[in-house]
This record gives structure tokens, C-alpha cells and sequence, in this order.
């Protein structure tokens, strides 16, 4: 007989980014293995044959502090319970990690995925170079999401601490799954606790582009995908220095922008 995962996510794909793309190829692998189900705040997903996918209100709010506070409230309705108690796994692949110690507490085998910095920055970025940014990663968060809106900046500076309490229910998990080992090891620098739990798993591809035949031709003119978007975390102001640099030497490229 086949183990059972318990999924707990906000969003599932196609809504969000990268980090819920990763988790639909990941689950498309799992599902070949063991029954899957997952609790989401997404009322629509591109849903994988076999898996079933059951639409939990609690989980919408993208706020961390109301979706913590959600899951507190997930955790003590019956249906929830009866499925968690039936599960062997926990798989929580974005921030539903209050679940973590109740889990636990039953026996059940917890599985964090990190894709960001959130047991360390409340803007869950820290700035390149990370050697120059370790000791004022609170600030940065505070520059980072005034950047994005003022309503984040106050956010910034009163719950400076959310960090702090999402470390506390990571360093609970079996194991943490780190997306590169650059990650793993800024996370297990500013969270020792979690280096022995860390292991580091590549986001799969798609098979469809796995398994795609190149179809570009090269020619005079360098051609570049930029899929960051216009995001200051994801470097685009970078971008833009590199494109003026580029066209006072007289170089001629062309630069795809997606995201």
C-alpha cells in the first residue's frame, strides 16, 4: 500500500511563480509513488491525475501573520485532522509552518521546501553580497519593502519578528529542502540549527523542455532571456547598468524580458 502526503500550500499552479511551478513538477514525480493530497487556498490548479486537491479558505490570505493565524484555525477542524492523522507525510512547500509542530507532536515525518530566505528576512530576500549584508539583513528588509510600498514599510518595522517564529517552527521539520547550495549555506549560517536537517534539491524542469529540440539559430546578434521582471531583489536595476554599459561600447543585443 502506497504512503500518503499531505500537502499545505497557499497557491498552486499556475497562480504564483517559480516556487509553485516547482512544486506541480515535484508532485507530478511523487504521484507516480504514493497518494497524494493537498490543501490549498487556490480555488482553481492545474490538477495532476490522482491527486486530490481539496480548496481550504484559511489558506488564501497571502498576509503571513493572518495565514498563520488561519492555520492555527485549519488545524482544529475535524476533516483536517482525520487527514492529517491518516497521512505518513507532511510536505509544506511555502509558509503554512505553524501545521509543523502539530504534526510532529503525532508523528507524522515533516518535510519544509525553502524557496526564499524566510527563516531570516521578513522581505524573505537578502541582498548580494550576502558577506556584506549578514549583519544588517533587518535593515535591508525595511529598504526592500519601502521600495515596494509604504504600507510595507510600517509592515517592515513592527514585524521585524516574523522571522524569528517561522525559524522556530522550521528547526522542527525532519528535513529543510534547500533550492542551491548557496542557499543552504546562508540559511545554515544565519540558522545553525537547521544545518544537519538541510538537504539541497535543483527545481526539476519541465519535460516538455527536457525534451524540447533547439530551435534557435545562432547569429551576429547575442540574444538574452531576463524572466526577473522589473523586481529590485531580482536585479533589474543590474540589468539596466548592463544594457547602458553595453551600449556605450557600441555592443548590439537583443534582451527578452519575462516575469
Amino acid at each position: 500500500m502506497s504512503s500518503t502526503i499531505l500537502v499545505i500550500t497557499e497557491r498552486c499552479w499556475p497562480y504564483g511563480g517559480g516556487a509553485e511551478l516547482a512544486t506541480h513538477i515535484i508532485l507530478d514525480i511523487l504521484r507516480k509513488r504514493f497518494n497524494i493530497i493537498v490543501f490549498t487556498g487556490a480555488q482553481k490548479c492545474r490538477e495532476l491525475e490522482g491527486v486530490e486537491y481539496i480548496y481550504e479558505p484559511l489558506l488564501s490570505n497571502p498576509s503571513r501573520p493572518v495565514l498563520w493565524f488561519n492555520v492555527l484555525r485549519l488545524i482544529q477542524t475535524q476533516r483536517f485532522r482525520r487527514i492529517l492523522y491518516q497521512s505518513d507525510f507532511v510536505y509544506v512547500p511555502r509558509f503554512a509552518y505553524p501545521v509543523v509542530p502539530y504534526a510532529k507532536k503525532i508523528g507524522k515525518r515533516v518535510v519544509i521546501h525553502l524557496h526564499d530566505y524566510a527563516p531570516m528576512s521578513n522581505a524573505i530576500s537578502v541582498l548580494a553580497p550576502y558577506e556584506q549584508h549578514k549583519h544588517r539583513v533587518v535593515l535591508d528588509d525595511i529598504f526592500m519593502l519601502c521600495k515596494t510600498r509604504v504600507s510595507y514599510c510600517v509592515g517592515a518595522t513592527i514585524l521585524w519578528w516574523l522571522p524569528k517564529l517561522a525559524r522556530k517552527w522550521i528547526s522542527q521539520a525532519d528535513k529543510v529542502i534547500c533550492v542551491s547550495r548557496r542557499q543552504a549555506e546562508i540559511i545554515a549560517d544565519q540558522a545553525p540549527e537547521l544545518r544537519d536537517k538541510i538537504e539541497v534539491v535543483y527545481n526539476p524542469l519541465l519535460p516538455e523542455i527536457i525534451n524540447a529540440e533547439p530551435r534557435k539559430e545562432l547569429d551576429d546578434t547575442p540574444t538574452f532571456l531576463y524572466v526577473g521582471g522589473d523586481s529590485y531583489i531580482k536585479g533589474f536595476h543590474i540589468l539596466l547598468k548592463a544594457v547602458k554599459e553595453l551600449g556605450k561600447q557600441g555592443i548590439r543585443l537583443r534582451i527578452f524580458l519575462a516575469g
